[in-house]
């Protein structure tokens, strides 16, 4: 099977031959993987994601066109599990800011206060961020929760670096606006 070509297994997956299917997932594999480890900077998520693209990819294999390379097609399938993830668990990680939301560890161990507002700076982040719309939300998170550069975040929702910067900036104002009537000290540029 080795020797046949995208479309030829395309075909014969298409006719029930799950061989074809395992044929074209060893091709694509570590390509696939490597797109959702750039996305998740997760070995073991990134593996999961890559399991859930080629299910869903054999799911909807009768949707696709070959207008694309199938390579292209698949890395849109694991793009959009990879940000499915991101956003499920968006807030159970901590966030990079985090040094610019709390105070110090000592500082907020000394002071009960200082912990509980800073605690409060963290809460009312999170439900900004999560009252923005999809659009802004995502890229945002893309950018300042997982440090993704601008071209990784381009390349990831699949749109020109200057709507990734558009939407970004558009972001940072929206959530500026949110945060504008607390006091919480934030500084967007």
């Amino acid at each position: 099977m080795v020797e046949l070509s995208d479309d030829e297994l395309i075909q014969r997956t298409r006719a029930g031959d799950r061989r074809a299917y395992g044929e074209l997932v060893e091709r694509y594999r570590a390509s696939v993987i490597r797109r959702a480890q750039a996305i998740l900077r997760d070995p073991i998520a990134a593996e999961d994601a890559a399991q859930e693209a080629f299910v869903r990819a054999y799911a909807y294999l009768g949707s696709y066109d070959g207008q694309h390379r199938l390579y292209t097609w698949l890395a849109r399938i694991v793009t959009n599990v990879c940000l499915s993830q991101l956003s499920a668990r968006q807030w159970h990680m901590l966030p990079l800011e985090r040094a610019y939301l709390l105070p110090s560890d000592s500082l907020a161990a000394d002071d009960p206060e200082l912990a509980a507002l800073a605690s409060e700076r963290v809460r009312a982040l999170q439900a900004a961020v999560a009252g923005l719309p999809a659009k802004y939300r995502d890229v945002l998170i893309l950018r300042y929760w997982h440090d993704l550069a601008y071209d990784d975040i381009a390349q990831v929702t699949a749109q020109s670096l200057g709507a990734v910067k558009t939407q970004l900036r558009r972001a940072r104002l929206l959530l500026a606006d949110r945060l504008s009537g607390q006091s919480l000290g934030y500084e967007w540029g």
